[in-house]
């Protein structure tokens, strides 16, 4: 029974190739009468409680019936032989529930898709550290990608103050990201970034529409504004 309970369970065959391929043929060997289907099937049908439906074939204009049965069904009702018969039927359903030995070409095969699935697997981790590594450099650096510059660069090139450069970001819907840097004690925080291209093509867009009032501007979108340095620019 120890050798039953450690049998693999994947395995599925009819009741009648089991009948035919094993319990026969070990009935034959051992001397003992061979069992028709009829009669093997009512054992079946007596020994287990769990069967699936009956399947229906016909031979030679005759009906047939017989169930699928799991590994542990077919132990059971192979149990029930003698013991010469039993042995027998053990031994070929332990063989059958124990995988197959490969042969040297599926072997090398399985061995060059999990070189090629490792080597996949090492490749994406050091992509992976690379971006991080490049990632901690830039934060080290402060760097900003090309393109781009930081709110206070922005007010540089226009004369806007810092919040108004916000505003015509936010109003002209120009692109913003986010990236981090270290402050000077070494601490990481985030800076506002915004596509350089953008920011001033809106603003030179915005000022050709804004209205001079004094030494300030307007704009509907803006409200009064300064522009310091605009007319030299």
């Amino acid at each position: 029974m120890n050798e039953l309970i450690s049998m693999q369970s994947n395995v599925i065959m009819s009741s009648l190739e089991f009948l035919d391929n094993i319990i026969n043929p070990a009935r034959t060997s051992c001397g003992e009468p061979r069992v028709k289907n009829t009669h093997f099937v009512k054992r079946i049908e007596d020994e287990l409680d769990d069967l699936p439906a009956v399947k229906i074939i016909y031979r030679y204009g005759n009906e047939v019936r017989s169930y699928d049965l799991n590994m542990d069904q077919l132990m059971l009702v192979g149990m029930r032989e003698s013991k010469a018969v039993r042995r027998s039927v053990l031994t070929t359903l332990k063989s059958l529930g124990q995988p197959q030995p490969k042969s040297q070409t599926e072997l090398i095969a399985a061995m060059a898709i999990a070189n090629l699935e490792s080597e996949r697997r090492i490749s994406s981790v050091e992509h992976k550290i690379d971006h991080v590594h490049e990632a901690i450099e830039q934060i080290k650096q402060g760097t900003i990608p090309a393109g781009w510059i930081g709110y206070s660069l922005a007010a540089k090139k226009t004369g806007l103050t810092n919040s108004k450069c916000r505003t015509l970001v936010e109003q002209y819907r120009v692109s913003e990201d986010v990236i981090t840097i270290l402050t000077p004690d070494s601490q990481p925080r985030p800076m506002k970034i915004i596509f350089c291209d953008d920011f001033m093509t809106a603003f030179r867009a915005m000022m050709n529409d804004a209205e001079r009032r004094g030494t300030r501007w307007y704009h509907p979108n803006m409200g009064l504004f300064q522009a310091i340095g605009w007319e030299e620019k």
